[in-house]
């Protein structure tokens, strides 16, 4: 049996990056605030572990990512920590552990390899250094490519090249991932806009 029917009618959102420490779990936050009654997953790829867990010792670990999603609004969080090969087995025992939800936000690279989300975010921040095959291919999946702008300073133009040529038909938005967001900020209205649209 696929993921996809383990999933059935459930809405998925996908949170990618380009690099570790990029701000997935940032964009996670902001739009997990803007998803009630959503559950989240963060997947950990790993050589030497297998687990899925939901303990509360685990998953509220003050300032961890599993904690910040929570924070954040999450109905549930599960942790999944796995290689690649057994990602769909570890994949599958978290979708056990779910309770009934709206949606799941999911935040990692491979599981787009097994599944097809409602809409795909992809973080970036500049500059856009080589990828592994996993974030390169996440990349050509998504939907909006968030690059991250803690100055807010325009993207530059090779970054944007540099984005197009991996998936010529990805809305781009610059966001200050770290910064409280506000109705006159034209990209996280665009952000807010796309989840309103694909989860009607």
């Amino acid at each position: 049996m696929q993921l996809s029917d383990l999933i059935g009618g459930c809405p998925i959102i996908t949170v990618s990056g380009s690099h570790k420490g990029v701000g997935k779990t940032a964009l996670a936050e902001i739009l997990l605030r803007k998803l009630p009654g959503f559950s989240a997953i963060k997947i950990t790829i790993t050589d030497d572990i297998f687990a899925v867990t939901d303990e509360e010792r685990d998953i509220m670990s003050p300032a961890t990512d599993t904690w910040r999603m929570k924070q954040s609004g999450a109905l549930k969080v599960i942790w999944v920590r796995s290689n690649e090969h057994r990602l769909p087995d570890a994949m599958r025992v978290a979708l056990d552990k779910l309770v009934p939800c709206r949606g799941m936000l999911i935040e990692g690279n491979s599981i787009l390899r097994h599944l097809r989300p409602v809409i795909s975010f992809f973080v970036v921040r500049p500059p856009l250094a080589d990828m592994k095959p996993s974030r390169a291919h996440a990349l050509q999946m998504a939907d909006a490519c968030v690059i991250n702008q803690p100055d807010r300073a325009l993207p530059d133009r090779d970054l944007l090249q540099r984005i197009k040529k991996f998936n010529a038909g990805i809305m781009i938005l610059s966001l200050n991932l770290l910064a409280p967001k506000t109705p006159g900020d034209t990209d996280y209205t665009r952000l807010v806009a796309l989840l309103t649209r694909r989860l009607v």
